[in-house]
């Protein structure tokens, strides 16, 4: 039972590690107990003691999940817990492919194969963001960034090269705790040492740098903190009007060159409501500067969300329709098999998601729009700039998780985007946390969380491209080489197979 209890320990110490409230290098220390013990097991034991702890650990994190279901899904909480209780046991089925993978190339190998764990994990972790329309909520390259040194090198492979370094640490030390003469146990130690020091040195450097240019456009965003459950109200419809109204006009001597307003903020949808549309169109024409807002609207095959650019003279400056909906929030997959979650499926719209990651014109650069959770998508967001976008902008509305861990770890998760590419990222939250961030990943201005605030801060727009920005995940070829290498009949790694006969290990 030394395995699957590993597997808890390594669940208690990821879920010690989470935000807000936990510390970022326990996520690297989560993975360490499973490791020591994984060379004992065989691949198939790995899998479902893996899957069983890759499931306790999605767990952990999303558990805050159940009391939105049940305060705005009209879930009952003995229905919530098992559907967030599924998700986690389908999450879990990438870590059960990890150590099995990792199992099978110590079997193959020799423990020394322990370094091929970081490998092991960025295929699985990239795979998580694709299949099923991916779902790469937190891991442990999100748990380095909170560090600012070693958040700097996200720009070189992504977020996904930091969950690598943080594997890579992990392996490092379970080797070095089962084989500490071992020549693979010397190269992997001391390859963890060079890689954590460098980037730790590098990331320090490059994080006390002032941006060049200089930031010098001064921009603003709203947080008008409404209620969820009041933001669609009829009868609530004049009082959200008067606060993004009251918000938006204290901007009247800023000079700004954009004002961004949240995700869904209009209590109607966008064509619907001629007067709403002139509303908006005469507070940027009072302010001088154009207001990108969060609304629904028609588009081609049905009812989009998305965002609405709105200049001052007037009329449009441009849409942005959210290309990757969420799945059971803006759509139901499986819909007619899910009979048993019956208000969850009637509480949720379908909507049509679009099509187009063209950034829009604003006078402060060109802007790559993300709605809420497509913020977490790395390669979505690479995408749009490599379309051209200079500046990022996220609306988003994260009241739907108020009172819990869900907005904050939102928007460390966006906080990684800046700096993969290199670019200032403007966040506009109904509830949650509203900033601004610098390519450094730095919070350069942030509204109260849970307050009705209108905030400003300066930007500037940029045409650089990152390393990530230019290979995306190409990369990960290298580390399925070294997998499929590992299947190879080359020399082991070192360290002795456990299955080995008693005559082979004895022998001089």
């Amino acid at each position: 039972m030394r395995f699957p209890l590993a597997l808890v320990a390594g669940a208690v110490l990821w879920g010690l590690s989470l935000p807000p409230y936990g510390v970022g290098i326990l996520a690297v220390a989560a993975f360490v107990p499973g490791l020591l013990f994984l060379p004992e097991e065989t691949p198939r034991r790995a899998a479902s003691w893996g899957w069983a702890g890759g499931a306790l650990c999605e767990a952990v994190t999303l558990w805050w999940l159940v009391p939105t279901m049940v305060r705005y899904g009209g879930i009952a909480p003995w229905m919530a817990i098992p559907l967030v209780a599924g998700l986690s046991v389908l999450l879990g089925l990438y870590w059960a492919g990890f150590y099995a993978t990792v199992a099978w190339a110590v079997k193959r190998r020799g423990e020394g194969a322990l370094l091929l764990a970081p490998c092991a994990w960025v295929v699985w972790e990239w795979l998580r963001g694709h299949l099923l329309t991916g779902f790469p909520w937190w891991g442990p390259g999100y748990s380095l960034s909170l560090y600012s040194a070693l958040l700097q090198n996200a720009r070189f492979l992504g977020v996904i090269g930091l969950s690598f370094l943080a594997v890579l640490g992990a392996a490092a030390v379970a080797l070095w705790i089962r084989e500490r003469g071992a020549p693979s146990t010397l190269a992997g130690v001391l390859l963890s040492v060079l890689l954590y020091g460098g980037a730790f040195a590098w990331g320090t450097v490059q994080a006390g740098r002032p941006v060049s240019p200089m930031p010098r456009l001064a921009v603003g965003y709203l947080q008008p903190n409404i209620r969820q459950d009041e933001k669609w109200d009829p009868e609530e419809a004049d009082r959200t009007w008067t606060r993004l109204e009251t918000l938006s006009l204290a901007f009247r001597k800023f000079g700004l060159r954009l004002l961004v307003w949240p995700e869904s903020c209009t209590p109607v949808a966008w064509d619907g409501d001629e007067a709403y549309r002139s509303g908006v169109a005469s507070i940027a024409r009072e302010l001088s500067a154009p207001i990108l807002l969060g609304t629904t609207f028609k588009g081609p095959g049905g009812f989009q969300n998305g965002a609405v650019l709105v200049p001052p003279e007037g009329g449009e400056g441009g849409r942005y329709a959210k290309t990757h909906l969420v799945p059971f929030g803006e759509y139901v997959p499986l819909r007619r098999l899910l009979f048993f979650a019956r208000p969850l499926v009637e509480a949720v719209g379908d909507f049509v998601p679009g099509d187009s990651l063209r950034p829009l014109s604003t006078p402060a650069g060109a802007a790559s729009v993300t709605i809420c959770y497509e913020a977490i998508f790395p390669g979505l967001v690479r995408r749009q700039v490599r379309e051209g976008g200079e500046i990022l902008v996220n609306l988003t509305n994260d009241a739907w998780y108020e009172g819990t861990p869900g907005p904050a770890q939102h928007f460390l998760m966006e906080r990684v985007r800046a700096v993969e590419t290199d670019r200032f990222l403007i966040r506009s939250a109904n509830g949650g946390i509203s900033g601004i961030v610098d390519p450094r990943g730095r919070l350069q201005s942030a509204a109260t969380p849970g307050e009705p605030a209108s905030f400003w801060g300066i930007v500037a727009p940029r045409k650089t491209e990152t390393l990530w920005v230019k290979v995306g995940a190409l990369w990960l070829v290298a580390p399925l080489v070294l997998l499929f290498l590992a299947a190879v009949p080359w020399p082991r790694l070192g360290g002795r197979r456990l299955d080995a006969p008693a005559a082979e290990i004895e022998s001089p």
